[in-house]
């Protein structure tokens, strides 16, 4: 009976304390809340700004499309009720600069960054434009990626610690591929149903390596970034393009002092010796501190508020498409249909720029909201301002806009469609002993391909469906964009082009900004004074707090369990996640160097 009782008492004692503990956590998100300005995010215009300020720029985390706010990490506890600004409001932060006479120059903090050349290029085209006041720009870090690097040779002057690295290998890109895996060790197989020599997507699972057409679209790819990324370092750094991609090719600078003797960077120094320098710039004593503010909060404490009647609805679409309603992470194309619905027929917004940064995703979902959009275009301008990436279902809700732009390396194109399904029947049999019995009244009333193969007459079938799927990307895009088909045909195929490869081919329109596509759909609505609204809106701190604390345990479980292999296993997961859904996306695991 004793034993009981006590079983009972600790039930009710967990009971108890998980409620004081959810009552506890309601509690400390009203304080978070609380101290949070109306728009659910930290008061803008909080920051005072010093006279004969420094602003630092270190780009150490992953830059978003737009302003975010992240109030709780579960891994960085210091992190919360942090407001990050996005590229945009990064950009407008640096123009802003460039007239203020407090901010008396710029310092970059060099690291290791993970944002792609895209970003960074429209971010050293704002530094380059800030050199133009006559400000100064000095740079420094002790362990230098290659990245950082090419941002950072816009710097007057560029320094590296006399004992770190600079990372200057060159540009290249690595595939991971799971044939092996899924084959040998899992003793699974993927059936594909794909249209399109070029759509790569599907050969991270059922082969060990790329093919020629593959191999050949990635080495144009890479060769129209490359291009880029020794011409502009190499004009800056007052190289010879060819002697710079002779220094990458040997490996000459990942020394400092010997990149120093090859002008690559300025000088070698500590970082006391910096401070040093910044300080004469600043026109301050050694002993003096100085003034700084980051990039960051310089950027929300500058944030302007237009009131303006006339209203430009910028919609971003940032992640992958999905089905549904999506998450923060994701372009769900029901929940994004609806809103574009309620923008079309709000009589207040005047015009659409949507911002697209997505690798692409279900087809459907794809076809879905470019259907919304085309419905729009019908009453109102939509104009598309592509980002990093916008590519297959990215390109496909893109396509029907009146005007496209790029920036130079976005990776846009990618259109084509494929399938991929998961046959486990060996997987469940031999090695965890699941069988299966069925009653089947019709032919093919159980058949779904994971838990046994498909017939040769179900695979015709789906096929069919698939190419049925691609004719009608292709005639998306041709219509959209005023093409023959077979022009169109001929750079489909599930082909990628880097922005300026896409202009050549009449994919997009222009190359330019984000600012470039707003001042042209202004142009179209006849505005001279407008005030832009951001979509998807911001979601409140609730709702955050507890999506966040979702993902980022979803995430932990992963990592702490896969540790370095955790991101194979999330690519893993992504097959499943795509199971028996058309798909119009890029590869799940690609990285460019």
């Amino acid at each position: 009976m004793n034993f009981f009782k006590q079983v009972l008492a600790t039930i009710v004692g967990l009971t108890i304390f998980q409620v004081i503990s959810f009552l506890m956590l309601i509690i400390f998100i009203g304080v978070i809340a609380g101290s949070l300005g109306d728009d659910g995010g930290s008061s803008r215009g909080a920051k005072t700004i010093a006279d004969n300020s420094l602003l630092v720029l270190k780009l150490d985390y992953d830059i978003q499309e737009r302003d975010g706010y992240s109030p709780f990490d579960l891994n960085n506890l210091e992190n919360i009720s942090q407001e990050k600004a996005g590229l945009q409001s990064m950009l407008e932060a640096i123009e802003h600069a460039q007239s203020n006479d407090k901010i008396k120059g710029i310092y970059m903090d060099l690291s290791f960054t993970p944002n792609a050349y895209a970003s960074l290029d429209v971010l050293r085209q704002a530094l380059n434009e800030f050199k133009t006041s006559g400000k100064f720009i000095i740079a420094y870090g002790e362990m230098i990626d290659q990245k950082s690097y090419y941002l950072a040779s816009v710097a007057g002057r560029l320094y590296a610690n006399p004992e770190g690295y600079i990372e200057l290998r060159g540009i290249g890109a690595r595939l991971t591929f799971y044939k092996k895996l899924l084959e040998e060790k899992l003793d699974a197989e993927v059936q594909v149903f794909k249209v399109g020599d070029y759509k790569s997507a599907v050969e991270p699972f059922i082969q060990e390596g790329m093919s020629e057409a593959n191999r050949e679209q990635m080495t144009y790819l890479l060769q129209g970034i490359k291009e880029d990324f020794v011409n502009n370092i190499a004009n800056e750094r007052n190289i010879a393009p060819e002697d710079f991609d002779s220094i990458l090719d040997s490996l000459l600078a990942l020394d400092p002092k010997d990149a120093a003797k090859l002008n690559i960077i300025d000088g070698t120094r500590y970082f006391d010796e910096v401070l040093v320098e910044l300080k004469e710039n600043l026109g301050i004593s050694p002993n003096d501190d100085i003034e700084s503010i980051s990039l960051n909060d310089y950027a929300i404490a500058t944030a302007s508020v237009n009131k303006s009647s006339h209203q430009i609805a910028v919609v971003y679409a940032e992640g992958s498409i999905v089905d549904g309603k999506g998450d923060e992470g994701s372009i769900g194309g029901e929940k994004f249909a609806k809103q574009i619905r309620a923008i079309r027929t709000d009589e207040n917004i005047e015009a659409i720029v949507l911002r697209v940064n997505s690798p692409g995703g279900s087809a459907l979902a794809s076809e879905v909201i470019w259907r919304e959009l085309e419905l729009a275009k019908a009453v109102k301008p939509v104009v598309v301002s592509m980002g990093e990436l916008a590519a297959s279902g990215g390109y496909y809700i893109s396509c029907n806009a009146a005007k496209i732009f790029a920036e130079e390396n976005t990776i846009t194109g990618s259109i084509g469609v494929f399938g991929l399904v998961p046959n486990l029947e060996k997987l469940l049999n031999n090695k965890l002993g699941i069988t299966f019995d069925d009653v089947v009244l019709n032919d093919h009333a159980t058949s779904n391909g994971i838990t046994e193969k498909f017939t040769d007459y179900e695979a015709t079938v789906i096929q069919k469906n698939v190419n049925k799927i691609y004719e009608t990307f292709t005639s998306r895009v041709a219509e959209g964009r005023g093409l023959p088909l077979e022009d169109v045909l001929a750079v489909a195929s599930g082909r990628v082009w880097t922005g300026e490869q896409a202009l050549e081919r009449g994919l997009v329109d222009e190359i330019g900004s984000l600012d470039d596509a707003i001042a042209y759909a202004a142009e179209l609505a006849e505005l001279e004074d407008y005030r832009l609204k951001e979509y998807p809106e911001v979601q409140s701190p609730f709702e955050q707090i507890f999506e966040e604390m979702g993902i980022s345990a979803k995430q932990q479980v992963v990592h702490e369990n896969f540790g370095p292999l955790a991101p194979f296993v999330q690519d893993i997961q992504e097959l499943y996640n795509m199971n028996g859904k058309v798909q119009a996306r890029m590869p799940v695991s690609i990285e460019i160097f």
